[in-house]
């Protein structure tokens, strides 16, 4: 066989090996933690025609941590990733973990699939990225927690935020917290009565009334 036919039966058989390719979910189960997903980009026939993949079922999604800790997040349908195919097959090890049986006799297939949610293309790629310590946040930013490289960990729900800074000193909505326990704040309600704006009644240099709006 000639080296061009040779690599033209090889190339042919890697079409059935799978490996890594990127997709989306198509559904969720949130207590089993698996998801349907389709591969995101089409197949295409000998005859130059195009097919989209078929969904794959029941893939165990990544989230980061161990037994005993995790990072939860939610997934959505069309949240883009990565799918990852095992070497085997993983119907036993998705049962039972550890050291699985192997029932079926498969390799680089289609069915032993993982995601892995994050990667992105262009259209889905995170706005305002600021590439600054580490942030957990919504789509918008409007919700977030932010820890700094500068040593300041911030934190907003979109209507208020806390702010502490590198120096250990608090800012929450703009009223400061000092590290000797002082407050500073723009002003102060007490029992419904501003600490800019009251007035004292009998107010001439003496002794006063109690304040009033």
């Amino acid at each position: 066989m000639s080296a061009k036919l040779q690599r033209a039966a090889f190339i042919e058989m890697m079409k059935g090996v799978c490996t890594s390719v990127p997709g989306h979910v198509l559904t969720f189960d949130p207590d089993l933690q698996r998801a349907q997903v389709r591969i995101g980009i089409q197949k295409v026939t000998v005859n130059g025609g195009v097919i989209n993949p078929p969904p794959i079922a029941d893939v165990p999604v990544l989230f980061l941590g161990g037994t005993q800790y995790s990072v939860i997040h939610q997934i959505n349908p069309g949240d883009e990733g990565l799918i990852l195919f095992s070497q085997r097959c993983v119907d036993g090890w998705k049962q039972t973990g550890g050291v699985a049986n192997n029932p079926l006799a498969r390799f680089h297939d289609a069915h032993d699939a993982f995601f892995i949610p994050g990667f992105r293309p262009l259209p889905t790629r995170i706005e305002g990225f600021a590439n600054d310590g580490i942030r957990m946040q919504s789509r918008s930013g409007g919700q977030r927690v932010w820890i700094k490289s500068s040593g300041e960990i911030e934190m907003s729900n979109g209507a208020g935020f806390i702010r502490l800074m590198a120096d250990g000193t608090v800012n929450i909505n703009g009223a400061i917290i000092n590290t000797d326990g002082t407050i500073e704040a723009p002003n102060v309600t007490f029992g419904g009565i501003s600490g800019n704006s009251h007035k004292h009644p009998g107010d001439s240099g003496g002794t006063t009334g109690g304040p009033i709006n």
